[in-house]
This record gives structure tokens, C-alpha cells and sequence, in this order.
């Protein structure tokens, strides 16, 4: 069992609530992450600075051995009840993590490396979903637009199942990525594109996936040096934005990483 473990107090949980809106997280350059998975790929990373953890005593019986790392003050116990709020999960698990901001530096592009480029994705459950998707094709960096959704919101966290841990998540100017980076193909999955499995791709590229509802924006079309669309056989309008990344990803990485030509 973990000694010494520190109670939590009225002011934490006013604290801790408060970070459920994004002025406060930006202001305090703090976010939230809950469960179990989550708390445990926050403690193997490197990149990410613990500020609070927050257990209940079943956590502690089962997880003491990856506690005893941890500065004993920064970690607090709570009851089911006082992690209910300050949750913001319908059903809590048994610990929450305050986490200070990564302070990661843009990282230098690479010719032979793949990377998302997200256009004003304003859904944090489609955003947390393409960082998962990212990761799991062996994408490093992400680099998400200012009209992006906030990369730590607390949905865009949850979706990405841990592979935020794991992934760089840039926010800047697309346009100047791209207008500084002229060796790199720039893919853009829109509608009048080629058939995306008649398209021949490179092993380093950008790939640009546009909004939601309005696509890749005008200022970005042109840089555009490749057009991929997914071929439909049915009546739907249109892929939302995480399910058409991870069919262009894996036909991406299908002819690079698996193709035996």
C-alpha cells in the first residue's frame, strides 16, 4: 500500500472543476485525463509532466507499484463519491490525472515521413479518433489547424484511447507548413479527387483532411498536389472526417510498408 497518500480537499475539487472549461485549461495550461488505460500511458511517457494525481483506495491496493515513482504529495485519494465530482466521465473510474501542457517544439519534416494535416476539425470525438488512427499507422505527428478543436478537451483525450501519449499534436498554420516545406507531396482527400486505389503514393507526404462539414478550405486547395477521393457504391453523401483518414492511412501504408512490388 501507498503511505502518506494526502486527502483531497474542497479547493482541489473546485480546482479540478473549473479545468472542465477550455478558458480555465488554457489559463492554467493544465488538462484532465481519467481511467485507468489513460493513467498508465501518461506514466510511461516522457513527454508529459504529472502535476496531480487523484486515486481512489481501490486504485491504490491494485496499481502501488506504479505509484511508489511518484512524488508523495502529488498524489491525493478520493471516494467514489468526491471522484463522481470531479469527473467528467458518466461512470468514473478510479483515478484522474492533472497534466501540465507539453511544451514540444515543431518538429523537424522529414522527406521520408508521413503526416496528418487536419483543416478546422471542429468534433473532438473525430479528432481524438484520427490521433488514434495516427498511431496505430505509425504516424508521429499530427499537426491540426487554430480553427481545430482544442487538442486537450477532455472528449478529444478519452477518444484517442492513450495514443495521445504517443503522437505530437501541433497547432499552427497549414498553409505555411506546406508553403515551407515545397519537396513534400501534399495529398488532399476531396471529393473530385482520383480513386484513392488508383493513386500511386509516396512514402513521405502530407496528408490534408479537411472539416467536417465544408471540406479542405480554398486557401489549401491549390497547394493540393495530389486529390485521392474513396470511392462510394452506396447512396451515403459523405465519410466523416476519422473514418475517410483511417481508409486513406491504411491503402497509404498498404503500398509503402506491404506492398510486394
Amino acid at each position: 500500500m501507498l503511505n502518506n497518500h494526502i486527502l483531497i480537499s474542497k479547493t482541489d475539487i473546485k480546482f479540478i472543476r473549473s479545468l472542465h472549461d477550455k478558458k480555465n485549461r488554457q489559463e492554467q495550461q493544465i488538462f484532465i485525463v481519467e481511467g485507468e488505460k489513460m493513467i498508465h500511458e501518461l506514466l510511461h511517457s516522457n513527454a508529459f509532466q504529472l502535476h496531480s494525481l487523484y486515486v481512489t483506495s481501490t486504485f491504490i491496493t491494485h496499481h502501488n507499484s506504479l505509484l511508489i515513482d511518484i512524488s508523495a504529495e502529488k498524489v491525493k485519494q478520493v471516494s467514489a463519491k468526491e471522484l463522481s465530482q470531479i469527473s467528467l466521465l458518466q461512470t468514473p473510474n478510479d483515478c484522474l490525472a492533472l497534466v501540465h501542457f507539453s511544451t514540444n517544439n515543431t518538429p523537424a519534416i522529414q522527406i521520408n515521413k508521413k503526416y496528418i494535416l487536419l483543416d478546422n476539425i471542429k468534433d473532438p470525438g473525430n479528432l481524438g479518433t484520427i490521433i488514434r488512427t495516427a498511431d496505430w499507422f505509425g504516424i508521429d505527428t499530427v499537426f491540426c489547424s487554430p480553427e481545430c478543436v482544442e487538442s486537450t478537451n477532455p472528449k478529444v483525450v478519452q477518444a484517442t484511447m492513450g495514443s495521445f501519449f504517443r503522437v505530437q499534436i501541433m497547432k499552427q498554420s497549414l498553409f505555411d507548413i506546406i508553403r515551407d516545406h515545397p519537396q513534400m507531396p501534399v495529398i488532399g482527400a476531396i471529393l473530385d479527387g482520383q480513386n484513392l486505389f488508383h493513386t500511386k503514393f509516396t512514402e513521405g507526404a502530407f496528408l490534408v483532411i479537411g472539416s467536417e462539414s465544408h471540406g479542405i478550405s480554398d486557401t489549401l486547395k491549390p497547394l493540393l498536389t495530389q486529390k485521392v477521393m474513396i470511392p462510394s457504391l452506396g447512396e451515403a453523401e459523405s465519410l466523416n472526417a476519422s473514418l475517410a483518414t483511417g481508409i486513406i492511412c491504411s491503402e497509404w501504408v498498404r503500398q509503402i510498408n506491404f506492398s510486394s512490388n
